[in-house]
Formats: structure tokens, sequence, C-alpha cells
């Protein structure tokens, strides 16, 4: 029966990455078979592969994130197979789903579609609470509760409407495109899911080993070796996975180790790892599938997203390269020494291939291929890049696995987007977007300053236990359109609340790469997250950076974008090293709170805030190399 169960699931996640490379040169189906057909198969796979209730993991085991028997349930198989019949009624009558019009009599709720759109959200209510607990479940049984008994809200005019009946909320949900066959799940079974079996394939080419390999030969040897190699090979995966979780367990397995060894504390190194796979994210080529979802939003292409987001990535990773370098500096690591790092030469001659398939993809999307034939081509560029050399030849057993692996890797991704659809549903149902929106304007007073943290706060809370792409759908329902509605760009609104929601992943107390981070450097998770918050400073600035400054995200003249881009990374520099209390010795506290101010002003836009802070941070340099306290003064003979 195990083997029985592994083949079943193999083929389940194969044949989900090959019905979508065939979308991808055939063109997709239409939307409700496309849809259906990509969720059923998602559910089926959750049911199979996560078990209802977690295995306890043996005494030094890292646990996984879903931790599971290889012998599955017979109630998960009735699961599995009652996912046919909930989802496959879409797929046979999706002609009639399209014409029909919802919430009118002339189309009435049949028994059957009501029993269907019942049983399809308990079947996505506990996919989700196996794979990522209870939070996102609560938060949309709450919105569900709202839909149907918000007629009796009185206190308050901005949530009260008119209220639906059961059957109104189970017809406007399942068979609708605004329900949980919405943007979230649209772009999950279209372009999402084929840059997700594209990362399989680089990954199973060897591209995760070799940014690994590539990552040691260039920063191993410097101080802090270990660390900077984390930012690297974190970076350089996270381009591929988009998601943060994953990413730590790949590259934090290998770093976290090595950083302990050289003398990190353990939270530092879990913290590290966390923060530099989180930038994997918003790291270009690929950046988390929020991205994708937010071209969607906008109607623009993927490519102009990746471009523009391209130096607020570099920002945040310089900001936590620098914060590595002094604490190394501070604290006298030492990099790794000659033998535990290999030769450069050595590793570019014998993986700079496995670059390949990533120029490819940037080729094609600047192209202007649509993502499905960029990703697809892609994938075709992986498979014979890697037949350049034997030892990461991708044979019939290799693309077979990364065909598995790339159906499962959607999974998680997918469970999350059709949750979240019963909340955005509620939204736009209710219309409750347009009156949170006028209600947090209204709260602000008008102030663009404290809208911006209101929608910061209500990300970080909403995103507690969930994955990026499901934090930023919901907070972009109601940041989006309040910062529009004050003159904001739409790209910079969604970038916003793009780049919040990935914070969500790094704050206490739900910050699920910190927890993946603690895990397996055997940290204390509170002492990790507050090193993470720390080491996190300037990424929590960068938001409303790019909100202020939109001149980042390459909106207007090319003098102003270099300027601002040039004062903003100097400025990590000092914020960094303020956050330390160190640049070549100790700050006092007057260096320090003058560091920080110097910092800030050339990391905030505006010319007179950059000359204030280059005249403070100029006056610390004298001090820092010209000036020795009398208390380190020695003595002479």
């Amino acid at each position: 029966m195990e083997k029985v169960s592994k083949w079943v699931i193999s083929l389940l996640a194969a044949g989900l990455s090959l019905f979508h490379i065939w979308g991808a040169i055939g063109g997709v189906y239409p939307p409700f078979v496309q849809y259906p057909v990509h969720l059923g198969v998602v559910l089926m796979l959750a049911f199979l592969t996560y078990r209802a209730w977690k295995v306890k993991k043996e005494p030094g085991q890292v646990e996984d994130e879903a931790p599971r028997p290889r012998q599955v349930p017979w109630y998960d198989w009735l699961l599995a197979l009652a996912v046919v019949p909930v989802f496959g009624y879409l797929v046979v009558y999706h002609d009639y789903v399209v014409e029909r019009w919802p919430l009118t009599a002339s189309f009435p709720l049949t028994f059957w579609e009501m029993t269907f759109a019942l049983a399809a959200m308990l079947l996505i209510f506990e996919a989700t609470r196996r794979i990522m607990g209870w939070p996102l479940i609560i938060i949309s049984i709450v919105f569900l509760l709202y839909c149907r008994f918000g007629n009796a809200i009185q206190f308050s005019p901005a949530l009260h409407h008119r209220g639906f009946s059961v059957r109104h909320i189970l017809d406007y949900m399942y068979l609708t495109d605004n329900g949980i066959w919405g943007p979230a799940v649209a772009v999950a079974a279209t372009y999402m899911v084929l840059f997700v079996i594209f990362g399989a394939f680089v990954e199973k080419g060897g591209a995760a080993s070799f940014f690994i390999e590539l990552s040691l030969a260039i920063a191993g040897k410097t101080k802090g070796g270990p660390a900077k190699v984390a930012i690297f090979s974190s970076g350089l995966v996270g381009m591929i996975t988009g998601s943060t979780t994953a990413n730590v367990y790949t590259t934090g397995v290998f770093t976290i180790p090595m950083m302990k060894k050289l003398g990190y504390r353990s939270s530092f190194a879990g913290a590290v790892e966390a923060l530099a796979s989180n930038g994997g994210q918003i790291m270009p080529p690929v950046m988390g599938a929020a991205a994708f979802i937010m071209a969607s939003y906008l109607g623009i292409p993927y490519t102009r997203i990746a471009i523009s987001c391209a130096i607020p990535a570099i920002i945040y990773f310089v900001a936590l390269y620098i914060y590595i370098h002094i604490e190394a500096d501070k604290v006298g690591l030492k990099g790794l020494s000659e033998e535990e790092v290999p030769r450069l030469g050595e590793v570019v001659f014998k993986g700079l291939h496995l670059i390949s398939p990533l120029l490819a993809l940037i080729v094609f999307l600047l192209l202007d291929l649509s993502p499905l034939r960029a990703a697809f081509y892609a994938i075709l560029v992986t498979v014979a890049a890697s037949w350049i050399r034997k030892d990461t030849r991708m044979g019939p057993r290799e693309i077979w696995g990364a065909l598995v692996g790339g159906g499962l890797n959607n999974v998680f991704i997918t469970t999350a987007c059709a949750v979240v659809g019963y909340i955005i549903g509620t939204f736009i149902l209710t219309g409750l977007g347009i009156n949170i929106t006028s209600l947090v304007i209204s709260l602000s007073q008008g102030i663009f300053f404290l809208s911006l943290v209101f929608i910061a706060i209500a990300c970080l809370i909403l995103g507690m236990g969930m994955n990026t792409t499901a934090a930023y759908i919901l907070v972009s329902v109601i940041g989006v359109p309040t910062l529009t509605k004050q003159g904001v760009d739409p790209l910079v609104a969604h970038v916003f609340c793009f780049y919040v929601a990935c914070l969500a992943n790094i704050t206490p107390p739900v910050c699920l790469g910190v927890y993946a981070g603690a895990a397996i450097a055997e940290a204390d998770m509170w002492q990790t997250g507050w090193d993470a918050v720390k080491m996190g400073l300037v990424a929590y600035i960068l938001p409303f950076m790019v909100a202020y400054n939109p001149a980042i995200l390459l909106k207007g003249p090319w003098s102003t974008i270099f300027m601002e881009t040039a004062t903003a990374t100097l400025g990590t520099i000092f914020i960094a090293s303020s956050i330390q209390g160190w640049l070549w010795r100790k700050y006092n506290w007057p260096e320090r709170i003058m560091a920080l101010l110097g910092g800030l002003g050339m990391f905030w836009p505006g010319l007179t805030t950059n000359i204030a802070g280059v005249i403070l941070v100029s006056v610390i340099v004298y001090f820092q190399r010209y000036w020795t306290p009398k208390a380190e003064l020695k003595p002479t003979a």
C-alpha cells in the first residue's frame, strides 16, 4: 500500500506539471476548466501528503514544514476522492457556469450545486488547516459570518450591509470568478505554477548546490564568511523558490551550521538565514508568487514589476551584508580557512552553465514573451544546459523528479490562494473594501504617513502564520485603494503592500521564516525573532521609502533615480552601524544617535535631508577614523 500511495502521489504531481506545461504550449483551457483542475489536483495532493495530525519529531531532528508518515490513512483517500465530483462538476458544466447569472431567480442554486459549494469550502479549510494551521481559517470564517450577518451591525455605518443568505454566499463563492476562483487562484493556476515548476527543474539540475558553492568561493574567506555566504546563496536560491520558508530549509541546513561553527550565536545565525531567505522573495527575476498576482491586478507585464523592484532588493541585501560585516568585525570573527573554501575558478568552470536558465528566463521576459512561454522555454534551456556536464545531466529520472517536485511545490501556494478567495469575495460582495478605505482615510485624518502605518500594522497582523502571497492579497484589497485615493501611483501602492507582507515572515510573534531558521539553529525563537527585527530595520523602512520616493522604483528622471539610490545605499551603512553600535570602533551614545539620524537622512528622499545626512555621517567618519577616546589611549613607556 505504501508503494501505491507513493506512485499515486507522484502521478498526480507530475500530471499537474504536465497539464500546465501542455497549457504553455497549446494555450490554457477555459477558466472553469483550468482553475478547478489545478485546485482539485492540489487538494488531492494536500490530503495525500499532509497528515491530519502532525507527527512528533525525534529528539535532535529538525522539524520539516510538513512532517508526515509514508502510510496514507483511509479517510485521507476518501477526502482525496471527494475532491473529484466537487470540482469535476465545474469542469463538466463550465459553459453553463460561465453563462448563468449568479444570485438571480433565473438561475437558482440547485441542491447539488449547494452541496458541492459547501463541500468545496470544507475541503479547502481542512487542507489549509493541515498545511498552515488555524489562523487563515479563523479569519475566513469571521469574514463569511460577516457576509451573512453584516446587516445586524448597527454601531458602524462603514461595516453595515444588507446581509446575504447562505445560498447566495455559496453561489457567489463557488460559481463566480470573484470567490475562490478570483485573481489569486487564477494567477496560481496559470502563470505562477509554471515558474514553480521551472524552479523545481533548476534545483534538480544542480543550480542550488552551485549557488551555495559559488557564494562560498566568493565570500567564504572574508570576515564572517559563512553569514555572507547565507546572504548570497539564499538570495540566489530565493529568486527561484519565491518562498521564505522553503528557502530557509534549502540553504539554511548548510549555512546555519557553518555560521555556528565560526562562532556566531545560534539565534543570530537563524536570523541571518531568515532575513536572507526573505529577501529572495523581492529579488528579480523570479520574485515571490505575489509579484505575479500584482502584475495581474495592475494589468502590466511582469517584466516591468521585476525591473522596477531591482533597486529596493539590492538595497535590502546591501543593508544585510553591512550589518553582518560589522558584526564580524565587532566580535572579531574571521572567515573560513583555505581548505574549507572551494576555488572560484573551479566552481565557475564546473557550474557556470547552470546560470544559463536564469539568464534565458530574463531574456525571454525582456523579449515580451508571455510569462507562460518564457517559463516553458526556460525549462527547456534548463534540461539542455544540464547536459553540458555529465555530473549535472538530467535524464528521465531527474526530469520525472522535477515534474513531481514542481507539482508538490504548488500545494502550499495554491491552497493559501484558494482560502483567501473567501475573504476577497466577502470584500467585493459586501462592499467592505470601499468602506474600509474611507474608514482608514478618516482615522488617519488625511495624514499620509498615518495611512501607511495603519496599512502596515494591518498587514503584519493579518500576515501572522500566513505566506507572503496570502498576506499581500488580503492587505492589497484595503491598502491599494486607500493609497491610490491619496494620489499614490498604483504600482507604488502594490509594492508597498507587497514589501510589508514580506515582513510578516520575520516579525514576531508568528513568523514562519524565523521559526524555520530557529529550528535549524536550535535557538530560542524569541531571541531569533528579536535579532531578525534589529537586523532587518532597513527592511522595515524600505516600504515607506518606496511610498515617499518612487524614484527607486525607476519612476522619474535618471539623475534623480541615481542620486536617491546612491544616498539610500550609503544611508543603510550608517543605519546598520548605529544598530550595531560600531563602525571602525565602538560608538559612544552621541555618535550612535548621529549615525542613525545621518543614515536615515541619507536613506530618506529629499535634497535637504540628504545633505543633512551627509554632514552628520561625515562628522562620524572623521571622529571614528582620526579621534580615539581617552579611555582607549594606551600609556606610553
